[in-house]
Order: structure tokens, then sequence, then C-alpha cells
């Protein structure tokens, strides 16, 4: 619940934060926003709980921002399914041309998209295994596994975002690039931290 009401607040900031955008644009954009925020800060716990020993108690919430992480993304899903493209599956590929007057196929946009696709089937799965129940169907270790390809999901999310808010419409005005470059930024160093402290303890151990 705790989580959950955090999830629509901050995705009202970021609806209240592209007032000119048009709504259906500015919600999808803003629960993606949301969805983003929670897999940076599921990332960011687990390197520097590495590093920080007072921060390993805040792990537990890990699973709740996995799920609502989740839950952002598939909304953000929706509401370009009903409110772009209209239930036609394909356009998501095809943007709107007006010399041509008809839809074509983007080569950019349908790749952005398709990222898009691949880090949402992560997501599912990483939902629906995200529970006591799967972790003793799977076993641990296969659990473990699967949980860890989190990082594969967020470097998913991480170019599908790079696309839209850099590459496909580059005059429009996005807020959020600053701030999504320092998010990656501060993601990737705290990871590349916490390996070191891992590789640091293993060694001392070992007495190394």
């Amino acid at each position: 619940m705790v989580v959950g009401g955090l999830s629509l607040i901050l995705a009202y900031l970021f609806f209240q934060s592209r007032g000119l955008w048009d709504p259906m644009h500015a919600w999808n954009r803003a629960f993606a926003d949301v969805s983003l925020l929670f897999l940076s800060v599921i990332l960011l716990l687990g390197s520097l709980s590495k590093v920080f020993k007072s921060v390993r108690k805040w792990l537990v919430w890990r699973r709740e921002l996995g799920i609502w992480t989740g839950v952002t993304a598939i909304v953000h899903v929706l509401i370009i399914l009903d409110g772009w493209v209209q239930w036609e599956l394909f356009q998501i590929f095809f943007v709107f041309s007006p010399f041509a007057g008809e839809w074509v196929l983007h080569p950019g946009f349908a790749l952005g998209n398709l990222l898009g696709i691949v880090a949402l089937v992560y997501v599912l799965i990483l939902m629906l295994t995200s529970n006591t129940r799967s972790k003793k169907i799977l076993g641990f270790k296969s659990w473990k596994y699967v949980q860890q390809t989190v990082h594969v999901l967020y470097h998913l999310v991480i170019l599908h975002t790079a696309y839209f808010i850099f590459i496909h419409n580059p005059n429009a005005a996005n807020w959020l690039q600053v701030p999504f470059i320092m998010t990656i930024t501060l993601v990737w160093l705290s990871s590349l931290i916490g390996f070191w402290f891992t590789v640091k303890e293993a060694k001392k151990s070992k007495g190394i």
C-alpha cells in the first residue's frame, strides 16, 4: 500500500511537470518515469548494501518496489495501446507521415518500441517469480538467476528510454534528459563500487 500510494503520487507529479504535453502522452510518460525510478532504486540498494551495512535493512523493500516497477510499466503500455495505437498492435512500429499521408515504418521508432516490448516481457517474468512460492518451485539457485536478470531489464529500459528522450523527437522539450544521465551514471558507479567491495571482502575472507 505504501509503495502503491507513492507510485500514484509520483506519477501525478511527473504528469504535472509536463503541462504542455498532450495528456495521454504526459500520463504514459509519467508512469514510465516512476517505473524507471523504482528500478534504479532497486539496483542502487543492491549495490550500496555491499558497501554500507546500514543500507541492508532497506533491502526488504526491493520486492515491493519490483512489483510496482512492473505495475507502472504495464500501465504505461496500456495507456499507449488504448490512447495512441487504439489496440492496433503493429502500429507501434509505425509513425504517421504528413508527406505520404499514411503510417510508415520508422526503423528507429520500431527498434525503440521493440526494446520496450522485450523489457516488458522481462518485467512480467520478474513480477511472476517475485514471491516465496516461485522460489520453492524453481529452487533457490534458479530463482536467484532469474531475479538477477534485473540488470538485463535495466539496460533494455535505458536504451528504450534514451531513444525517446534524445533521438525520436530531439526538439521536444523534456526536462528528464539531465536527471536521466545523472541517474544511470549513479547506478553504474554504485555497481562498480559494489563490485569492488565484494572482491575486497572475498580476498579478506581468504586471507589474501
